[in-house]
């Protein structure tokens, strides 16, 4: 004899668990600064760039020793500081140009950018997070280089120890890693725009060493009013003493003689544009 039995149903599916992550911007901030980090280049880069601010420094104490005559200025005065600081302004911001490119650029080489996008659906949060992690590392950088080139210049010849109480002194100190971040923002933007590490350090280095360069060469009127809105060229002037603007003005004639903070202003407005011009390529583009 055979028990009628009832056939079991399914149970329903229960539903999912609400998920209790959040996503935030300290959560895209904190992702980006992990894999920042978690690239042996960035170890590679940052300390190269600090080896390359002090030994230049080094090297102008050591050239002073040999023709201090040379160099204009009392001892300790913001233009002794600056000819410290000077080499260190252009190299160190370029070393660090590539790690800001190499930031943002890496992950479309790779194919991680899908996951990242996937992550984060609305894109841009990505984009500034990027931004910030690159101007917080750099700058930083930058200052820890400047601070320890001043040390070692002024333990070689104590002429180039600062005066603070000069009144410039605390612009060109400060202006000087703050020239050399936003120098490497330059650098993440033209990265972010182009998405190629290649195209966007070849832009950035060529535009400021070879364009600005040429084109402050030459003699023709219409420059005049090109030459101070160049990038580099303009951003420099807030890690300069007045004294030596007044020579390279004269000697680079201008429709305009922008102050210093002026000059970074213009540095900073192409920074802005150019991300500018990036964010509406993530936004309208596929990767």
């Amino acid at each position: 004899m055979s028990t009628a039995t009832t056939p079991r149903t399914a149970p329903a599916d229960a539903p999912a668990p609400a998920s209790t992550a959040r996503l935030s911007v300290w959560h895209v901030l904190r992702s980006e600064w992990i894999k920042l980090w978690s690239l042996r280049s960035t170890f590679w880069t940052v300390g190269l760039t600090i080896a390359v601010l002090v030994l230049l420094a080094w090297a102008m104490a050591a050239s002073y020793n040999f023709a201090g005559n040379a160099y204009p200025g009392d001892d300790g005065s913001a233009s002794l500081v600056y000819f410290v600081l000077a080499p260190g302004q252009i190299f160190g911001a370029l070393v660090l140009v590539v790690l800001a490119a190499l930031t943002v650029t890496g992950e479309y080489g790779t194919g991680q950018v899908r996951s990242t996008f996937a992550a984060v659906p609305t894109r841009l949060p990505v984009l500034w997070a990027k931004g910030a992690v690159v101007a917080l590392v750099t700058f930083l950088t930058a200052s820890v280089g400047t601070g320890l080139s001043l040390l070692l210049a002024g333990l070689i010849t104590p002429a180039l120890q600062p005066d603070w109480s000069d009144p410039e002194m605390l612009r060109i100190v400060l202006g000087t890693p703050l020239y050399i971040a936003t120098v490497a923002l330059l650098g993440f933007a033209v990265g972010a725009l182009l998405r190629s590490t290649a195209a966007a350090i070849a832009t950035v280095i060529g535009f400021v060493l070879v364009i600005e360069s040429v084109l402050n060469l030459i003699s023709w009127k219409p420059l005049e009013y090109v030459r101070p809105f160049l990038p580099s060229s303009a951003g420099a002037r807030v890690a300069t003493p007045d004294e030596l603007l007044e020579m390279s003005d004269g000697m680079a004639t201008m429709a305009v003689n922008l102050s210093p903070w002026a000059g970074y202003a213009v540095l900073v407005g192409w920074v802005v544009v150019i991300v500018a011009a990036a964010a509406v390529r993530l936004r309208t583009r596929d990767v």
